[in-house]
């Protein structure tokens, strides 16, 4: 695997998931003006178009640039070819949004439409296939990408209705000609929408399967099959699952990794490599079973467990916080590298430094249940005892920082081989990785209750 690669494909990632939620806020903002006549709101669609053309372009050379010095192949090839097309169809998104904002001002100085047209169906079904879309793509869900492209028809067959309409008031009142046709433009822009968020759906099938959808028979059939099977084999339904049960679940079984951290290095530090390699062992199996947890809640959360959060903060909250056992599968291995016997001193202090990351990412849990206690009451005691958790986590995290940089100090003056120190430095920076991510988790966290 080529580990710069793979950098660069996560940060391609994290620029097209920005990209996604820039987009994304633009056209529902842009909705909402439209519906309420608020030039404000409209003008902060507008002001945020500069944003989204300006990260379009970050991806764009970046794109470029990992194509010419990694020459990917395969799966990673077609991922980059998928962010160059998506970049551009959310950048016309964007431009939508933009299109139906400038409508506002002169609708807000219009006098009541009189036309009993209303856009609100052909918008929310236009949003929710965009956000299906986005999804899709986080999700690598190729159903729900087909049945998005079979949404399509649906919103075309509005915007049709809406136009004839629009033109039979205009032939009876002459006088509402100009806001008939600020209605018509809106129409127009939200079947876009539409299409776009199609060509994003279609872009998702490529990335997973290799497959180009130019017509929708395709996916006709596929959704077809799977329908037949499903009638075929009657299985017995799930009971829902509360979210933060799911949550809770995932990071119990991320905290049994940390846990163990401090005893597989003290075991290290003993040289004692065998009792090391068993706990090694045990941390990957827990750590095998948290990512099945994350699969699962990935794969089975639309239609099994009701949704108190944003499904797509949701998938990168939950990311961050599968990072934390990741960091600690991290550290096992990097302890197979090399066999180092540092000064007692290092030694404890790394020991001590683990244990209070171990202890920092220990706090998820209480966050979860403060936070479930908030969304499913809106207590605001629970709200500020959550956020008083995530403050905690922020100061432990700082705390980790300082303690690890007064640490590498001590290890760049230590006497031994040059290739010694950097594993040692490497070691060091691997064990703050899970205060960093547990602070990552708790951001995100916090910004799903801000919403809430």
């Amino acid at each position: 695997m080529n580990v710069l690669l793979q950098k660069d494909l996560q940060e391609i990632k994290r620029y097209l998931l920005e990209m996604c939620r820039l987009v994304t806020e633009s056209v529902r903002t842009a909705v909402k003006a439209f519906e309420e006549r608020d030039e404000e709101l409209a003008q902060l669609v507008i002001d945020q178009d500069q944003k989204i053309d300006a990260i379009e372009n970050e991806i764009l050379l970046f794109c470029l640039k990992t194509l010419a010095l990694h020459h990917p192949l395969a799966s990673d090839l077609r991922f980059i070819t998928s962010a160059m097309s998506m970049i551009r169809d959310l950048e016309r998104l964007g431009d939508q949004a933009v299109n139906i904002a400038e409508r506002v001002p002169d609708l807000a100085k219009a006098k009541i439409f009189t036309c009993p047209v209303d856009l609100t169906d052909m918008a929310r079904e236009a949003l929710a296939m965009l956000d299906g879309a986005i999804d899709a793509f986080v999700t690598h869900d190729t159903e729900k990408a087909c049945e998005i492209c079979l949404r399509d028809e649906k919103v075309d067959n509005y915007k049709k209705i809406v136009i004839e309409k629009i033109i039979q008031c205009m032939e009876k009142n002459p006088h509402i000609i100009r806001v008939g046709i600020d209605y018509i433009i809106v129409a127009q822009n939200l079947e876009r929408v539409a299409d776009l968020a199609t060509n994003i759906a279609e872009e998702v099938i490529y990335l997973v399967e290799g497959r180009i959808v130019r017509h929708q028979d395709i996916c006709e059939e596929r959704l077809k099959q799977t329908e037949e099977k499903e009638t075929a084999v009657e299985t017995p339904r799930r009971p829902k699952k509360e979210l933060f049960e799911c949550l809770e679940n995932h990071a119990r079984h991320v905290l049994a990794c940390t846990e163990l951290l401090p005893s597989a290095l003290e075991a290290y530090f003993e040289q004692d490599y065998e009792r090391c390699q068993k706990i090694s062992q045990e941390i990957i199996r827990i750590e095998r079973e948290a990512d099945r947890i994350k699969q699962n809640i990935r794969g089975h959360l639309p239609p099994g467990i009701i949704m108190p959060v944003d499904k797509f903060e949701l998938f990168l909250y939950l990311k961050e916080q599968d990072a934390v056992a990741d960091a600690t599968e991290d550290i096992l291995k990097w302890l197979t590298f090399r066999q180092v016997k540092p000064k007692p001193e290092i030694a404890q202090e790394m020991l001590s430094l683990a244990k209070h990351n171990a202890e920092t990412s220990q706090l998820l849990i209480p966050l979860i249940e403060k936070a479930r206690a908030y969304l499913s009451t809106a207590d605001d005691k629970a709200r500020e005892e959550a956020k008083q958790v995530v403050r905690t986590i922020r100061r432990r995290e700082h705390e980790s920082d300082e303690v690890a940089t007064d640490l590498k100090r001590e290890i760049f003056a230590l006497t031994i081989d040059p290739l010694s120190v950097y594993y040692l430095l490497k070691l060091t920076e691997f064990i703050c990785d899970i205060s960093g991510h547990t602070e990552n988790a708790a951001d995100l966290m916090r910004a799903m209750i801000a919403k809430g």
